[in-house]
């Protein structure tokens, strides 16, 4: 690397610190005068970077904002790597588009990486499996995230559709082979939304006008926490059946918000099931000891008395409840739930089926038939 290239690579390093430094203080820095600082600013403003200069005692250099394009960024080894990390998350997440977007930039990234800083970030795709989980997410446009962060940001209200909730909840949709009738499944806390309220409405569009103020990814599902002028009371939308309109509404003076915690808020008020199924069950083990057991996806535990705990348990289908049920490995009773217990006996008698005394099947003939394909090949 020539002397000069390791000289701009030092100063926008340092530049890259954000505060404002003196042109004094970067010479002294990089061992060089105030005059080659000013020069190798210009030489940084040529190639893209916008860098702020300011006279006077207090005045020197700040790397700005105020670029029209996005400069080239430097990191170092763990700074890299916490970067791939990101990008390598974004080929299996649930903002839609950002599949391709995310292999490319990692492409990028991979081919300047020095060997050995290359070497871990390929480790992380070769070892690392992204597990997909039992239910459906919905894939938000990356569009929509920005439009609603940018509202929470700007202080303008949200003018939006909200379309009504899809009718794709049959149970022949989940590929569930417990599931015996359909089931409507109820928000997964007792706390109901006004009769008035808009966002509980299923059957069809309605028109909002409203102060965004956070959004949150609960269970991977993307909601908006907005305060409803109209209702004159707080609200949570699903974002994936958000349509914003053009031009956004007035601008608001920001409110406090209504907790502290609002991840717990949203938890509480969110007007979609958490589950397409849910059931209450009695286990015989001590809640912590459940807890252990339990993914918080997959359920809830409340201590009871005599070592005993009540499990909210619930999913998108009967037969993952079950399983879950089943790894716990200790005995329990289901309270509330007719097609959970259904569940359960058939695949009791189906895998009593499978350790019942029968002859070992002779495998010889099928291995032989299939070998012979592939011989030909």
């Amino acid at each position: 690397m020539s002397q000069t290239a390791a000289r701009l690579l030092g100063l926008l390093s340092l530049l890259m610190v954000p505060r404002t430094w003196s042109g004094t203080e970067l010479a002294d820095r990089l061992g060089v005068s105030p005059r080659t600082i000013r020069n190798d600013i210009g030489t940084l403003r040529d190639i893209g970077y916008s860098i702020d200069g300011t006279r006077g005692n207090e005045g020197g250099y700040r790397l700005s904002s105020n670029g029209v394009g996005i400069p080239p960024l430097m990191f170092d080894a763990d700074e890299a790597v916490a970067v791939a990390v990101g990008l390598h998350s974004g080929l299996s997440c649930i903002i839609g588009g950002m599949e391709e977007t995310s292999a490319l930039a990692l492409a990028k990234l991979e081919t300047i990486l020095p060997t050995a800083v290359r070497a871990r970030v390929q480790s992380l795709a070769h070892f690392t499996v992204p597990v997909v989980g039992n239910q459906p997410m919905p894939i938000v446009d990356p569009n929509l995230i920005v439009t609603l962060i940018d509202h929470c940001r700007r202080h303008e209200r949200l003018r939006f559709t909200y379309l009504g909730e899809p009718s794709d909840r049959s149970p022949g949709g989940t590929g569930d082979s417990c599931a015996t009738s359909p089931v409507t499944a109820d928000p997964d806390t007792g706390d109901s939304l006004l009769p008035n309220d808009p966002s509980s409405t299923s059957a069809h569009e309605v028109h909002l006008e409203v102060e965004a103020y956070r959004l949150v990814n609960r269970q991977h599902r993307w909601h908006l926490l907005a305060f409803e002028p109209q209702a004159e009371d707080w609200r949570v939308f699903s974002a994936e059946r958000i349509v914003p309109k053009t031009p956004s509404g007035r601008s608001f003076t920001p409110r406090p918000l209504p907790t502290d915690d609002i991840g717990e808020f949203v938890e509480r008020h969110a007007t979609e099931p958490r589950w397409r199924h849910s059931a209450q069950v009695i286990v015989d083990a001590p809640a912590p000891t459940v807890m252990k057991k339990l993914a918080s996806a997959e359920g809830t535990v409340e201590a009871l008395e005599d070592d005993r705990c009540l499990v909210t348990v619930g999913g998108q289908s009967l037969t993952t409840m079950a399983l879950a049920l089943a790894r716990l490995d200790t005995d329990f009773t289901v309270i509330d739930s007719p097609d959970l217990r259904e569940c359960l006996h058939r695949l009791s008698v189906q895998l009593g089926r499978a350790v019942e005394g029968h002859a070992a099947p002779d495998l010889a003939p099928s291995r032989a038939k299939n070998a012979a394909p592939r011989a030909a090949k």
